[in-house]
């Protein structure tokens, strides 16, 4: 019997996903962190960060600030992930060259009194109207 619509892939322990939809979920696992960021090959920057908010749209940048990661799943092209014989999940974001490691830690060693990381799995969060754009006040005069 042949099916009228593919069915989505089945991914377990490993993968590569290119959907963002997918990119979020995979990402929701994620709470605090290590981090590698390399471009072309050379390493950038290292350490440790808590994920405070998965955004998905085309005007936000990614920005880990202060130990905090703002992560717009727009900034990249897909996402590779792999699970070690320990059962722990590595995270690699792709971008034009550049990738950013996430590998997640037991022991959030985030900033005190830190709420979890803000979700955005909402329906409404896919569509490109939901997104308000600010306009200067200035510019009327």
């Amino acid at each position: 019997m042949e099916h009228p619509h593919p069915r989505p892939a089945l991914l377990i322990r490993d993968g590569t996903l290119t959907n963002p939809r997918d990119i979020v979920r995979a990402l929701e696992t994620i709470e605090a962190f290590t981090y590698r960021y390399a471009v072309d090959g050379a390493e950038i920057a290292t350490g440790r960060a808590t994920l405070v908010r998965i955004m998905l749209d085309d005007f936000s940048a990614t920005t880990l600030v202060n130990g905090c990661l703002f992560l717009n799943v727009a900034s990249f092209n897909y996402l590779n992930f792999t699970t070690d014989a320990n059962g722990r999940s590595h995270l690699t974001l792709f971008n034009d060259g550049a990738s950013f490691e996430l590998t997640p830690t037991d022991d959030p060693e985030g900033r005190p009194g830190q709420r979890g990381a803000i979700r955005l799995m909402e329906e409404s969060v896919f569509e490109d109207n939901m997104f308000v754009s600010l306009d200067d006040e200035d510019d009327d005069e």
